[in-house]
């Protein structure tokens, strides 16, 4: 320590032992001192710096009690704005669902061949695009052979039930076979899966000149043992050469919207009687096409049919 310093520091000692002193013996006179009034003079500005001081200590320790009930409050009120943001994403994804029901609902009551509607309660990501499981199985009815659809058109076919749940194999799915048909020009073929993780779809024509265009609507042509004509399966979106080259392939983007599906109809399973037969046409003069007609009443304008795959 600097000699100044160590000076200051042992006449300020003896300064406040003097203080003390005459502060404990000052009834013992009849009035203060020279010295004592110098001493009160020299002290008391250290007294106001002292008073000020411990009065800032105890404005600094209620100002950082404060920060810390704020700080507090402020973490309350962050975990329930997330919580809130978590509702609000439920009440949302609810709200979709029970629009989705609806919509079933009105599906199911212009559709005399529907079974009864299921929820979507699982798909895996590496699947995302191939299966979903649903909410009723055998006990409620559900069969394989049953097609899956939402209003916005076809989703799949049931292939595999357990007492309470169904699976559903998608029509993006590669070993998914549809047969379809453009509905401007009547002209048929087969819809596959593409497969990958884009929900697009493949419509191989029969014809090797046939009649497609970008644009064109494609629904399912009632030529098979499953699927009754007339779903919307989706729209064309490009045409080329199968990789053969010798036939006519198209894109087909799927109406059904596949990536958020909440829930589906089931349409009961065709009867033999109600298949198009081999040669035949979804809307062709027979018994079976007018069934056919009556039963799903949006058959497309059909030109020409094809046998089946």
């Amino acid at each position: 320590m600097v000699p100044w310093l160590r000076r200051l520091l042992a006449l300020a000692l003896v300064l406040a032992l003097a203080a003390g002193v005459m502060a404990a013996t000052r009834t013992l006179r009849p009035r203060p001192t020279f010295l004592e009034g110098a001493l009160q003079e020299v002290m008391a500005p250290l007294g106001g710096v002292t008073s000020r001081i411990a009065r800032g200590a105890g404005e600094m320790a209620r100002t950082l009690a404060v920060l810390g009930r704020l700080e507090a409050e402020n973490q309350r009120l962050q975990a329930e704005l997330q919580r809130l943001h978590g509702v609000e994403a439920q009440m949302r994804q609810l709200e979709r669902e029970n629009r989705q029901l609806e919509e079933l609902l009105g599906l199911k009551q212009a559709r005399p061949d529907a079974a009864l509607a299921a929820r979507v309660i699982g798909r895996t990501p590496d699947r995302w695009y191939q299966e979903v499981t649903l909410d009723q199985g055998a006990a409620d009815g559900v069969q394989p052979g049953m097609v899956a659809v939402v209003p916005g058109g076809v989703v799949g076919r049931v292939t595999a039930v357990t007492p309470h749940t169904a699976r559903v194999l998608l029509i993006t799915d590669p070993e998914s076979g549809v047969g379809a048909l453009v509905g401007r020009s009547g002209e048929a073929g087969v819809v596959y899966g593409r497969g990958g993780d884009a929900p697009e779809l493949l419509m191989t024509l029969f014809a090797p000149d046939a009649d497609v265009r970008v644009g064109d609507d494609v629904v399912t042509s009632g030529l098979g043992p499953v699927f009754p004509p007339g779903l919307p399966i989706g729209t064309v979106t490009s045409v080329g050469r199968d990789p053969t080259g010798l036939g006519v392939q198209a894109t087909v983007r799927p109406s059904a919207p596949l990536n958020r599906l909440a829930a589906v109809l089931l349409l009961h399973p065709l009867r033999p009687e109600e298949a198009v037969p081999e040669g035949g046409t979804a809307s062709g003069p027979g018994p079976t096409g007018r069934g056919a007609l009556a039963r799903t009443g949006r058959l497309p304008e059909v030109a020409r049919g094809g046998a089946a795959p």
